[in-house]
């Protein structure tokens, strides 16, 4: 079952009750003690040292930096965390692994990152308006605001539109021909980033993370899975003699290099502090778009096969994804963000599968109105409803204000410039892998993701040099447009599907 953020004053109790279940210590000052520097005796006959770290730098897994006397190994994807502070061995969590002390010599060739990203993208056009957040619909008043005006929050918009994109594709990659309100699945993953995490408003795009704030240790702790709270992210499916195993979210070639633990160590990193990767603005949208992805396919498969089980969702579910196929403007977001939000075992699961199962276009009118959870105060009712009205604010849809039927349409614009989207969608897929020609997991480059991006602007007619307004309908169509064929120029281009798993660590 999957844990949802609410006070903002109980979850910082929360995470001060975190920071005091450690384990006395034992284990990681054993670790530490292993990578302490040399004494300055034995640094005559330490290796040189690698090129210094660089906070602007982009690492992948293998790079080697030095910092203060020390050499250090990236274990995956990384940009700004400091290896003098984030450093630890396998399955630690951290991003780099020290290799020891080093000292005078010739030093290292210098490591050449695959790209090093602006730290501040390109100033995009007017965004303005405000999206409230962190309310119960009908039943209470917003506790937070995310003030729009100047752009600050663009490029983390767009790095989690990127995601809700990938999470569709990936959707139909598997069930081909389904169909999903675009608005709603697409932007799932930011409007989940609204309401799970605590500090979203205090995000700079400056820096890398999503949440700097100080309450982030209660998301990043053990077992809360960052930001956007996929609690649950580890063990799932990742072995075992039933169907399905081999559906953990390590699994998945495209975000096993860079997650941050292995797979031998995934059954016990619920234990363990959420890795440092879910916190960055690139990794973290994306990994949660295939958190839900498995969320989807698990529900196909969990009971079928050997040794498998009568589950309360089937054979409901699986008529709902038939029935959904040829239903436009459906509530698969609806159904999805429940299995998320209160688990697949949760009455609310089974409830939304019947009713998909034999919905008509007058069934979908009556699950999309807001006026279904109205005044509720079930939290589990709530939340789809709630990653709704959220994006509702963004896209500029009409809301309700003082009844379910009273509406106004709030005045937001969020510019995505076409230069910025190219240079947050390059640093997003330089973030996931593939396994090339020779049978090896590497990283996607940028100039890979920016070819198929370039390719994508060309056949959907859309400028370079523009700028869409994702508070419009009709050019929301276009940048969702822009992604899909972007996306699929990517997958065709490198010879992989986005989906494809492994049960094997890569």
């Amino acid at each position: 079952m999957r844990t949802k953020i609410g006070d903002a004053l109980l979850l910082g109790l929360f995470g001060v009750m975190l920071a005091g279940c450690s384990d006395g210590g034992s284990s990681q000052d054993a670790a530490n003690a292993s990578q302490k520097p040399l004494s300055p005796g034995a640094k005559a006959s330490a290796p040189a040292c690698a090129t210094a770290w660089n906070a602007n730098a982009v690492y992948v897994g293998g790079n080697s930096v030095s910092d203060n006397g020390t050499n250090y190994t990236a274990n995956w994807w990384t940009q700004g965390n400091n290896p003098a502070t984030d450093s630890g061995g396998s399955g630690s969590g951290k991003p780099w692994t020290s290799t020891g002390a080093c000292g005078s010599g010739t030093p290292a060739p210098p490591v050449t990152p695959p790209v090093t990203p602006p730290v501040t993208p390109p100033t995009p056009g007017s965004t303005v308006g405000t999206i409230s957040y962190h309310l119960l619909l009908g039943a209470g008043s917003a506790q937070d605001q995310l003030i729009l005006d100047g752009g600050n929050y663009n490029d983390l918009i767009m790095s989690n539109i990127i995601a809700g994109v990938m999470y569709g594709h990936l959707v139909q990659e598997y069930y081909p021909g389904m169909q999903f309100q675009k608005d709603y699945l697409y932007g799932s993953i930011m409007g989940q980033l609204l309401q799970e995490n605590i500090e979203t408003g205090l995000y700079v795009n400056t820096g890398n993370l999503i949440d700097p704030s100080p309450d982030q240790q209660a998301v990043m702790g053990a077992g809360q899975g960052g930001p956007y709270q996929i609690n649950n992210y580890a063990a799932d499916m990742v072995s075992g003699s039933y169907t399905p195993a081999g559906h953990s979210l390590i699994n998945y070639i495209a975000i096993q290099k860079n997650i941050g633990y292995t797979m031998a160590a995934a059954p016990q990193q619920y234990t363990k502090a959420t890795p440092p990767s879910f916190n960055n603005k690139y990794y973290g949208p994306m990994l949660t778009a295939y958190f839900h992805y498995n969320d989807f396919v698990a529900l196909i498969l969990t009971g079928k096969g050997t040794g498998g089980w009568v589950t309360p969702w089937q054979p409901y579910y699986d008529n709902t994804l038939i029935n959904f196929t040829t239903l436009p403007n459906n509530f698969l977001d609806v159904l999805l963000n429940v299995a998320y939000n209160q688990g697949y075992y949760g009455t609310l699961m089974t409830s939304y599968s019947k009713l998909g199962a034999t919905a008509t276009a007058a069934t979908v009118a009556a699950v999309n109105a807001y006026s279904a959870i109205w005044g509720v105060t079930d939290t589990y009712q709530q939340y789809p409803y709630q990653v709704r009205y959220y994006l509702d604010q963004f896209y500029g849809n009409p809301i309700p204000t003082t009844s379910a039927t009273t509406f106004a349409t709030p005045a937001n614009h969020v510019a995505f410039n076409i230069a910025t989207l190219e240079t947050v969608f390059a640093n997003v897929f330089q973030t996931l892998a593939y396994v090339n020609g020779t049978g090896q997991s590497v990283y996607i480059t940028s100039a890979q993701a920016q070819t198929a991006f370039n390719s994508a602007l060309a056949s959907s007619g859309v400028s370079a040099s523009g700028t869409l307004d994702l508070s419009t309908a009709t050019d929301r169509a276009q940048i969702f447009s822009v992604l899909e064929s972007a996306i699929g120029n990517l997958e065709t281009n490198l010879g992989t599907k986005f989906n494809a798993t492994t049960n094997v660590q890569l």
